[in-house]
């Protein structure tokens, strides 16, 4: 889509240009031009931002504004995540893949010096004589808004008007049909309406350290106080928000496999108990709420560990000792008497990280009602919307604006194994020209009657007319009236192709 803008906005005759670098809200701008041919207006200009000091926990929306008199035209928003935000995001959704690549969406240790940034926008008579500034707005992690600040305006001149195109000389070639153009047709799924109670849940992995044969829980000993507040964090993550109510909180505690399996079975058992009495000593629930579990002797965590690391010593020997029928305390032994430099590894490196505590806090999320309510929470939490929940938050947004694909975006990312979000997702990108982006998501949706659909427009809007035949078809027949006047659409190319393709070459032999 920007390499087709860039072509687009290079061969635009008129211009209107600002070389010299100008600032509007600590955003330095240069190469700002305006352009046109009549039916739209080209914006092409670089961004610096480094002059801006941003803070710990925002995301800043910057964007481009086009105003005169009473009129003004909004342009899409660059959004800059500081470090803390996008640390509070990723842990909000549980990935760090929060911002997968979104145009003009930049974490801000990564933000290319300048941006090359570029739009285009239907042109109205009002901007022939065009101003621009550039908005500034800040949310912190809490979701709070700050206010608009509205940028010193940058450029105020008339744009000419375009020189109306030369008559095309006569050809002297084969006379050629039109090829009529495809005009896609997007249909959005809605969900069924969801009934059951939200649940979701928050996991996580504590290494809290004990004394040589303790089971008391000491804050002070080792790196406990943080080990124990990766718990509690994620404990008041869900307790500190109004929307969520705690079902259950289980913690599940390993021993590695040094020692007695008996003397290891009532050690984690007994230092899974400390824990959980430690954690709910802090909180007012129930005792219900808790569910302690233990492993004895965390095999499975060990046997990864070896079979992940190539170099280790006799690796293979030490998978076949773990994979036998043996009891735990005579792989123990059978390791230790014939591969001691392997025994000796485990003991340094891999035991200490078998000792751990898994935690789950599970929850149910109250249901959003209105678009309001939902944008919200898609902003902060959007692991906590339902599919339905997504769809409200888009209602109001024109179908195909920046603002109706982004939340159809952010639910691909919650519910990637969705097809619905799936086939909503790529009707979204398509509609923005992001082939690839539609790629993605098609490739995880099956052969539902609305899916045949989606990937029939897909494999049209990329040229593949035969492919797009077979989908079309098949999506007929099972159903989907829409794909009616797309086979017709797509039969009506292909004969023009066809046509014109038997001009060509009877033009050639003619010739020859």
């Amino acid at each position: 889509m920007k390499k087709t803008i860039a072509i687009a906005f290079a061969a635009l005759a008129l211009c209107l240009s600002l070389r010299g670098q100008e600032y509007s809200n600590d955003v330095a701008v240069t190469n700002l031009e305006f352009a046109h041919d009549g039916e739209d207006l080209v914006v092409k200009m670089d961004l610096d931002f480094s002059r801006y000091e941003f803070e710990r926990n925002q995301a800043v929306y910057f964007t481009p504004v086009i105003f005169g008199g009473n009129n003004y035209t909004v342009l899409p928003t660059a959004t800059i995540y500081s470090r803390g935000y996008f640390y509070h995001r990723a842990r909000a959704e549980r990935s760090s893949d929060v911002f997968s690549p979104e145009e003009w969406e930049f974490y801000r240790k990564d933000i290319p010096s300048p941006v090359h940034y570029i739009a285009v926008v239907g042109y109205l008579p009002w901007m022939s004589e065009a101003k621009l500034r550039i908005d500034r707005q800040a949310v912190n992690c809490c979701g709070k808004e700050g206010r608009i600040t509205h940028g010193h305006p940058i450029l105020s001149a008339r744009i000419p008007e375009p020189e109306p195109e030369p008559e095309p000389e006569p050809s002297s070639g084969p006379a050629l049909v039109n090829v009529p153009e495809f005009v896609p047709h997007y249909i959005y799924v809605l969900p069924d309406a969801e009934t059951t109670v939200k649940e979701r849940d928050i996991s996580g992995e504590a290494y809290v350290v004990f004394a040589s044969g303790s089971t008391a829980v000491d804050p002070s000993y080792e790196n406990n106080a943080s080990e124990l507040g990766k718990i509690r964090a994620t404990v008041d993550s869900v307790r500190n928000d109004a929307d969520m109510t705690i079902t259950r909180i289980i913690l599940r505690g390993y021993s590695s496999p040094d020692g007695s399996y008996a003397v290891n079975e009532k050690l984690a058992a007994a230092r899974t108990e400390a824990i959980r009495e430690y954690v709910s000593g802090l909180y007012e629930l129930p005792d219900d709420i808790y569910l302690p579990e233990s492993v004895a002797e965390n095999w499975d965590g060990l046997r990864k560990e070896v079979e992940q690391n190539p170099d280790f010593p006799s690796r293979e020997k030490v998978l076949s000792i773990l994979d036998s029928n043996a009891a735990p305390d005579k792989k123990e032994a059978r390791i230790k008497s014939n591969y001691p430099s392997a025994w000796k590894y485990l003991v340094q490196e891999v035991f200490p990280g078998l000792r751990r505590t898994d935690y789950k806090v599970s929850y149910t999320v109250r249901s959003y009602t209105t678009a309001e309510d939902a944008r919200r929470i898609m902003e902060t939490r959007p692991q906590n919307l339902s599919i339905n929940e997504f769809f409200l938050a888009a209602q109001g947004y024109n179908v195909g604006s920046r603002e109706f694909n982004h939340v159809f975006s952010v639910a691909a990312r919650v519910y990637p194994d969705d097809e619905i979000v799936n086939i909503n997702a790529a009707n979204a990108a398509m509609s923005l020209g992001s082939m690839d982006r539609a790629a993605f998501y098609l490739h995880r949706i099956g052969d539902s009657p609305v899916a045949l659909y989606t990937k029939g427009i897909y494999y049209a809007l990329t040229g593949d007319w035969v492919q797009a035949g077979k989908l079309f078809t098949a999506a007929e027949v099972a159903g989907i009236e829409d794909a009616v006047p797309a086979l017709e659409s797509v039969n009506g190319i292909v004969k023009a192709l066809e046509e014109n393709r038997k001009a060509l070459e009877e033009a050639e032999s003619a010739s020859n």
